[in-house]
Protein backbone atom coordinates (compact mmCIF):
# COMPACT_ATOMS: atom_id res chain seq x y z
CA UNK A 1 0.00 0.00 0.00
CA UNK A 2 1.07 3.35 -0.80
CA UNK A 3 0.77 6.15 1.65
CA UNK A 4 -0.91 9.57 0.51
CA UNK A 5 0.85 12.73 1.28
CA UNK A 6 -1.19 14.98 2.74
CA UNK A 7 -1.87 18.30 1.10
CA UNK A 8 -1.91 21.45 3.39
CA UNK A 9 -0.88 22.57 7.24
CA UNK A 10 -0.98 20.92 9.94
CA UNK A 11 -3.26 21.17 12.80
CA UNK A 12 -0.65 22.65 15.10
CA UNK A 13 0.48 25.41 12.36
CA UNK A 14 -3.00 25.68 11.53
CA UNK A 15 -4.31 26.40 15.17
CA UNK A 16 -0.63 28.73 15.26
CA UNK A 17 -1.94 31.01 12.69
CA UNK A 18 -5.24 31.37 14.24
CA UNK A 19 -4.11 32.32 17.71
CA UNK A 20 -1.82 34.94 15.91
CA UNK A 21 -4.44 36.15 13.68
CA UNK A 22 -6.94 36.46 16.83
CA UNK A 23 -4.07 38.21 18.84
CA UNK A 24 -2.96 40.74 16.07
CA UNK A 25 -6.99 41.89 15.94
CA UNK A 26 -6.85 42.40 19.39
CA UNK A 27 -4.14 44.77 19.07
CA UNK A 28 -5.41 46.70 16.11
CA UNK A 29 -8.64 47.66 18.09
CA UNK A 30 -6.75 48.22 21.53
CA UNK A 31 -4.65 50.65 19.33
CA UNK A 32 -7.96 52.00 17.36
CA UNK A 33 -9.66 52.57 21.15
CA UNK A 34 -6.49 54.39 22.44
CA UNK A 35 -6.38 56.90 19.75
CA UNK A 36 -9.75 57.46 19.81
CA UNK A 37 -9.65 58.07 23.54
CA UNK A 38 -6.54 59.17 23.81
CA UNK A 39 -7.73 62.99 25.26
CA UNK A 40 -9.68 60.76 28.27
CA UNK A 41 -6.82 58.68 28.99
CA UNK A 42 -4.44 62.10 29.12
CA UNK A 43 -6.88 63.32 31.37
CA UNK A 44 -6.92 60.26 33.42
CA UNK A 45 -3.33 60.20 33.85
CA UNK A 46 -2.95 63.80 34.91
CA UNK A 47 -5.72 63.56 37.44
CA UNK A 48 -4.34 60.03 39.31
CA UNK A 49 -0.70 61.93 39.28
CA UNK A 50 -1.91 64.60 41.18
CA UNK A 51 -4.39 62.68 43.40
CA UNK A 52 -0.94 60.67 44.31
CA UNK A 53 1.17 63.48 44.95
CA UNK A 54 -2.11 65.13 47.60
CA UNK A 55 -1.89 61.48 49.32
CA UNK A 56 2.00 61.56 49.49
CA UNK A 57 1.60 65.59 50.86
CA UNK A 58 -0.87 64.14 53.13
CA UNK A 59 1.30 61.15 54.58
CA UNK A 60 4.32 63.19 54.13
CA UNK A 61 3.76 67.31 54.75
CA UNK A 62 6.20 69.21 53.49
CA UNK A 63 7.04 72.23 56.12
CA UNK A 64 6.58 75.56 54.41
CA UNK A 65 3.33 74.44 52.43
CA UNK A 66 -0.06 75.45 53.05
CA UNK A 67 -1.52 72.06 51.93
CA UNK A 68 -5.14 73.74 52.11
CA UNK A 69 -4.37 76.16 49.12
CA UNK A 70 -2.21 73.61 46.88
CA UNK A 71 -5.44 71.16 47.88
CA UNK A 72 -8.04 73.50 46.31
CA UNK A 73 -5.79 74.75 43.38
CA UNK A 74 -5.15 71.19 42.55
CA UNK A 75 -9.05 70.25 42.74
CA UNK A 76 -9.51 73.39 40.02
CA UNK A 77 -7.06 72.14 38.07
CA UNK A 78 -8.48 68.72 37.86
CA UNK A 79 -12.24 69.80 37.40
CA UNK A 80 -11.21 72.89 34.63
CA UNK A 81 -9.12 69.64 33.04
CA UNK A 82 -11.85 67.41 32.47
CA UNK A 83 -14.15 69.93 31.13
CA UNK A 84 -12.31 71.72 28.95
CA UNK A 85 -10.50 70.36 25.53
CA UNK A 86 -6.80 69.27 25.97
CA UNK A 87 -3.87 71.74 24.90
CA UNK A 88 -1.34 68.84 23.95
CA UNK A 89 1.31 71.52 23.72
CA UNK A 90 0.68 72.92 27.49
CA UNK A 91 -0.72 69.16 28.53
CA UNK A 92 3.39 67.84 27.43
CA UNK A 93 4.42 70.57 29.12
CA UNK A 94 2.64 69.93 32.51
CA UNK A 95 3.71 66.49 32.27
CA UNK A 96 7.46 66.89 31.66
CA UNK A 97 7.15 69.06 34.68
CA UNK A 98 5.33 66.14 36.73
CA UNK A 99 8.53 63.81 35.16
CA UNK A 100 10.74 66.02 36.97
CA UNK A 101 9.25 66.36 40.19
CA UNK A 102 8.71 62.51 39.90
CA UNK A 103 12.31 62.07 39.67
CA UNK A 104 13.47 61.69 43.13
CA UNK A 105 10.23 60.15 44.51
CA UNK A 106 10.52 63.01 47.35
CA UNK A 107 8.34 66.01 47.37
CA UNK A 108 9.93 69.26 48.75
CA UNK A 109 8.79 72.91 48.65
CA UNK A 110 10.69 73.69 45.69
CA UNK A 111 9.01 70.59 43.95
CA UNK A 112 5.62 71.56 45.28
CA UNK A 113 5.94 75.07 43.67
CA UNK A 114 7.24 74.01 40.48
CA UNK A 115 4.52 71.52 40.53
CA UNK A 116 2.09 75.03 41.08
CA UNK A 117 3.80 76.72 38.18
CA UNK A 118 2.80 73.89 36.03
CA UNK A 119 -0.58 73.86 36.68
CA UNK A 120 -1.07 78.22 36.40
CA UNK A 121 0.91 78.07 32.94
CA UNK A 122 -1.70 75.39 31.81
CA UNK A 123 -4.58 77.19 33.68
CA UNK A 124 -3.39 80.78 34.11
CA UNK A 125 -7.11 82.18 35.17
CA UNK A 126 -6.69 79.85 38.87
CA UNK A 127 -3.75 82.34 39.73
CA UNK A 128 -6.29 83.53 42.24
CA UNK A 129 -5.86 80.14 44.15
CA UNK A 130 -2.51 79.43 43.82
CA UNK A 131 0.26 81.80 44.31
CA UNK A 132 0.38 81.28 48.03
CA UNK A 133 0.95 77.47 48.70
CA UNK A 134 4.76 77.43 48.66
CA UNK A 135 5.89 80.11 51.63
CA UNK A 136 8.87 82.52 50.52
CA UNK A 137 12.15 81.50 52.04
CA UNK A 138 12.67 83.82 55.32
CA UNK A 139 15.32 86.62 54.52
CA UNK A 140 17.79 87.02 56.91
CA UNK A 141 17.30 89.71 59.41
CA UNK A 142 20.50 92.22 59.14
CA UNK A 143 22.07 92.61 62.75
CA UNK A 144 21.71 96.12 63.95
CA UNK A 145 23.73 96.42 67.58
CA UNK A 146 25.75 98.66 68.60
CA UNK A 147 29.18 97.05 68.96
CA UNK A 148 28.97 95.76 64.92
CA UNK A 149 28.15 99.50 63.54
CA UNK A 150 31.40 101.44 62.92
CA UNK A 151 31.87 104.93 64.91
CA UNK A 152 31.15 107.53 61.90
CA UNK A 153 31.41 110.49 64.66
CA UNK A 154 35.58 110.97 63.59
Amino acid sequence: MEQVQKKGMSKGCLVALIVAGVLLLLIIIAAITCYVKRDDLAKFGATTVISAFKTELRQHPVEGIDTTMFFSLTDSFTQRLQFEPLDYTRYSQFMNTVQAVMADKKLDSAEIGDLEDAMLDYFPELDTLGGGTVAPAEEPVPDTTAENQQDTSK
